[in-house]
């Protein structure tokens, strides 16, 4: 009798830690989870909506698999490591040290590598493919499609506008502001530009400002020059110092200052 009870307790073990529970809701059906005053969580049939009427708890990520929220098989939401946040398609990953980085947008802060919690950190990336490339960089701030694609490890470098300083692999201490602004930069440093496409072809020239429509457009390597205005210093290549300033209905060359 003792064989037998137990036996029959063993099955029913069994059936309850491999149960199943399988239901169909009617047309229009609505299911729900609530205690007897509150509503938690309701299912509805016609639209298969889920919602959740207190809170959502999510773990901190920690791994691959903990605190993460996906988007089909792809990383969509979570914080790994210490004070960052990545929302987007594959934003940020599972492997970096840097802390205190924000990424938001597809791929955003893709790259950012192992080491110290003092290599790839304090950075800002808002917009598709912003700050894809970014290794070691700190303190960068992108916001735009493309802004500062390709950084890996400079420094101290703002990009507002989409493709904004996109090259730019270790040049720290640049500003661009607007599209195009700076795209083509890699290694120069402390260069402030603002409006389309001004300092786009520039690589490694340094100290350099352009603000104003295409200015300085096609300078690469110049260095401590100064440009005002609609095209101002648009194919410049010397590297002596320049000020040029165009005002905006002036049809001849631009004034040498």
């Amino acid at each position: 009798m003792k064989r037998l009870l137990i036996a029959i307790s063993c099955l029913i073990s069994m059936s309850v830690y491999s149960q199943s529970i399988t239901n169909t809701l009617g047309s229009n059906g609505l299911f729900t989870i609530k205690d007897a005053s509150n509503n938690y969580l309701t299912l509805n049939q016609m639209n298969g909506q889920v919602n959740i009427l207190k809170t959502l708890r999510l773990e901190n990520t920690t791994s691959s698999t903990i605190g993460v929220m996906f988007k089909g098989a792809d990383r969509f939401l979570h914080n790994y490591g210490f004070g960052n946040i990545f929302l987007g398609i594959n934003s940020g990953n599972f492997t970096m040290t840097g802390t205190g980085n924000i990424g938001i947008g597809y791929t955003s802060f893709y790259s950012n590598t192992t080491g110290s919690v003092y290599t790839g950190y304090q950075n800002t990336a808002i917009g598709n493919n912003s700050l894809v490339g970014n290794t070691s960089g700190n303190y960068n701030t992108a916001l735009g499609v493309g802004s500062l694609y390709n950084n890996y490890n400079g420094n101290d470098n703002t990009a507002l506008g989409s493709y904004s300083l996109r090259d730019n692999t270790n040049g720290h201490s640049n500003t661009a502001l607007g599209m195009n602004t700076l795209s083509q930069n890699t290694t120069g440093i402390q260069t402030t530009t603002r409006r389309y496409s001004s300092l786009y072809a520039n690589f490694s020239g340094n100290n350099n400002t352009a603000m104003g429509f295409e200015s300085m457009r096609f300078t690469t390597t110049a260095f401590k020059n100064t440009a005002v205005g609609y095209r101002s210093l648009y194919n410049n290549q010397a590297t002596t110092t320049q000020h040029w300033v165009t005002m905006p209905d002036q049809q001849s060359p631009p004034a040498l200052i």
